[in-house]
C-alpha cells in the first residue's frame, strides 16, 4: 500500500497547474497547494496505522493486503464494512473537511469494472476495438499503485435556450483518431482536486444537443503534454493550524482543465461517440459518489450535534430547556440521515457484476433531506453559539501575559478550560463562517446532482408514474382496476438492458445475484 511520502513524491511530475495567478512548480511544496497535498498524504498514512488495520485494509483473494478503497462489496455485510471504512476516513480527516479523498474518487470506477462490456459495445468510432481490456487494465493499474483518479465530467455552461449551443461550446471533444488512440481538444469546466490526482478520469454528462465527438470517457495523467489545470483562487489558511484548524488542512481547488490536442491511447479510452449511452448509463457511475455523499452528510451532522453540545455547555446554556429542545433538532437531523443510509443498505440489490448496491432512491432522498435542511441547521448552530462563534481572541492575543487574565475571564464558563472554548469556536467559524466553509457548502449543494435534479430524476423512475407500482395500493383502496402494463414502452423501460438491470427491482436483482 502506498505511503503519504510516496504520494507526495509522485506529485512532482512536471504537471502544469495554475492557482490564481501563480504557476505552481510543485504541488507538494507550493504554499497554495501543499496543505491539501499533505492532507491526502495523511489519507494514505491512515492505512498504515496498526490500530486501524482491520478498518482501513483487507486481504484480497490473492493474499495481498490492500486499501479498502479497492474492496468490492458482494453482500450487505461487505457494504457495511465498506461504509465503516468511508466513515473512518471522514472522521480522521476533520469530519468532512476533505470531501474528495482518493477512496471516493476511485469509487466511481466500480461501475466500469462491474459491467465493462456495454462501454465497449456501445462505443462509436472505435473500428470495433474491444475497450473492455483497457478498462480492466486501468482498474488494475490504479489499484496496484494505490493511485488517485480524480473525476472531470462537467462541461462548460452553454446557452440553454437552444440545443445547438452545446455543439458550439468549447467542451472537450475528439478531433482525431488513429491506430494508436484518440486526440482530444477543449475544456472540462469543473474538476475537484485534479491538481492532486495521479490520473484525471474524463467523463461527460448528457445534455440536449450534445454531439458524438463530445462523448468521451477515459483517463489521462495530469502531466500529459497539452493538459493545463487552472485552479480557482485558494481559500487555504496555510500554516495557521491553531487559528484555523479546518481551513489549514487545505483547499481542494476546483479547477478548469484545458486539453490542447491531448493524445489518449486506446487502452485509456473507456467509451466514445454515443450520446444515447451517455444519456442512459453513466449516471450510475456517480451513484457510488452519491452514496458516499449521504454518508459524509451523516458524519457532518454528527459533528454539528457535538459542536452544539460542547459550545452550549461551555457558555452555560446547555441546561436551559429551550436550548435543549433546539439541540434535539440536531439529534433528529443526524438520526434521520443515518436512517436513510441504513435503509438504503438494507434494501439494496445486486448489480450485473454481482456488486451489492444500496437502494439509490433511499440514499438520494437522504441527500435531498440534507440539502433541504443544512442551511437552517448551520444558522441554528451559529445562533446557539452567539458571540462565541465570531468574537474571540486570536492565539497571539491569548498568549500575551498582560491580556490573558482578561481573556480568560471572558472565556470562563461552568465547565471546561477557557482555552478549550477557543478551539470549539475556531471549528465553528471555519466550517460555517468563512470563505473556506462557504466553498464546502457550495460543493455539497452541487456535488453530482443538485436538489432539483434529485427530485426530477426520481419522478422519471418507472414505479413513480401514475400507472406504476407506487400507485398500486391507492388503486386498490379506491377500488380501481390496474392499468399498469409491465411491457409498456416508457423512457425508463426503453433504457438498454445493461442500464435497466442496474435499477431493477430488489426482487429481480436478488434473483440475478443468486
Amino acid at each position: 500500500m502506498r505511503t503519504g511520502k510516496e504520494y507526495l513524491a509522485a506529485l512532482d511530475d512536471g504537471r502544469k497547474v495554475w492557482v490564481g495567478d501563480d504557476l505552481v512548480d510543485n504541488v507538494a511544496t507550493h504554499p497554495r497547494t501543499r496543505a491539501y497535498a499533505r492532507s491526502i498524504a495523511d489519507f494514505y498514512d491512515l492505512h498504515h496505522r496498526p490500530d486501524l488495520q482491520d478498518v482501513m485494509t483487507f486481504v484480497d483473494e490473492e493474499g495481498v493486503r490492500r486499501s479498502m478503497t479497492w474492496f468490492q462489496h458482494r453482500s450487505k455485510e461487505d457494504l457495511l464494512r465498506k461504509r465503516r471504512y468511508l466513515e473512518t476516513v471522514q472522521r480522521e480527516l476533520g469530519g468532512g473537511a476533505i470531501p474528495r479523498t482518493p477512496d471516493v474518487n476511485n469509487y466511481v470506477l466500480l461501475t466500469y469494472v462491474d459491467d465493462p462490456e456495454p462501454w465497449s459495445s456501445q462505443s462509436v468510432g472505435t473500428d470495433g476495438r474491444d475497450l473492455t481490456e483497457g478498462i480492466l487494465d486501468f482498474w488494475n493499474v490504479v489499484r496496484d499503485g494505490d493511485l488517485n483518479a480524480t473525476p472531470a465530467f462537467v462541461d462548460p455552461q452553454a446557452n440553454r435556450s437552444r440545443d445547438s449551443a452545446q455543439a458550439e461550446s468549447p467542451a472537450l471533444q475528439v478531433v482525431g483518431t488513429s491506430d494508436e488512440g484518440i486526440t482530444v481538444r477543449g475544456v472540462k469546466a469543473i474538476s475537484t482536486g485534479a491538481a492532486f490526482g495521479d490520473w484525471i478520469h474524463i467523463g461527460v454528462f448528457y445534455r440536449p444537443g450534445i454531439v458524438s465527438e463530445q462523448i468521451i470517457y477515459g483517463a489521462v495523467k495530469p502531466s500529459t503534454p497539452g493538459v493545463t489545470i487552472l485552479c480557482r483562487e485558494s481559500n487555504v489558511r496555510d500554516g495557521e493550524e491553531v487559528e484555523h484548524p479546518l481551513a489549514a488542512q487545505g483547499d481542494e481547488l476546483d479547477s478548469i482543465i484545458v486539453f490542447e490536442d491531448v493524445f489518449i491511447p486506446w487502452n485509456r479510452v473507456f467509451h466514445i461517440g454515443n450520446p444515447e449511452h451517455a444519456s442512459l448509463y453513466p449516471q450510475r457511475v456517480f451513484d457510488w459518489l452519491h452514496y458516499h455523499s449521504a454518508m459524509r452528510a451523516m458524519v457532518k451532522a454528527e459533528l454539528m450535534l457535538g459542536l452544539a453540545l460542547l459550545i452550549t455547555e461551555h457558555i452555560g446554556t446547555y441546561q436551559l430547556p429551550p436550548v435543549q429542545a433546539r439541540i434535539a433538532r440536531f439529534a433528529g437531523f443526524h438520526q434521520t440521515l443515518k436512517a436513510h443510509l441504513i435503509a438504503s443498505e438494507d434494501d439494496g440489490f445486486f448489480t450485473p457484476g454481482g456488486i451489492y448496491k444500496p437502494n439509490v432512491l433511499m440514499f438520494d432522498f437522504g441527500r435531498a433531506y440534507y440539502l433541504e435542511h443544512i442551511s437552517e441547521m448551520a444558522h441554528e448552530l451559529i445562533d446557539l453559539s452567539g458571540r462565541a462563534a465570531l468574537i474571540f481572541p486570536t492565539e497571539g492575543q491569548w498568549q500575551r501575559p498582560e491580556l490573558q487574565p482578561w481573556l480568560e475571564a471572558l472565556q470562563t464558563g461552568p465547565v471546561g478550560r477557557p482555552h478549550d472554548r477557543l478551539k470549539i469556536s475556531r471549528v465553528i467559524r471555519d466550517m460555517f463562517l468563512s470563505d473556506w466553509g462557504d466553498r464546502i457548502s457550495t460543493f455539497e449543494n452541487f456535488n453530482g446532482t443538485p436538489l432539483l435534479a434529485i427530485r426530477t430524476l426520481t419522478m422519471k423512475r418507472a414505479e413513480m408514474s401514475p400507472n406504476g407500482a407506487m400507485a398500486d395500493l391507492a388503486r386498490k383502496v379506491c377500488g380501481l382496476e390496474s392499468v399498469r402494463n409491465d411491457h409498456e414502452e416508457t423512457a425508463y423501460t426503453a433504457q438498454a438492458n445493461y442500464a435497466r438491470r442496474q435499477d431493477a427491482s430488489r426482487q429481480e436483482t436478488s434473483r440475478q445475484g443468486a
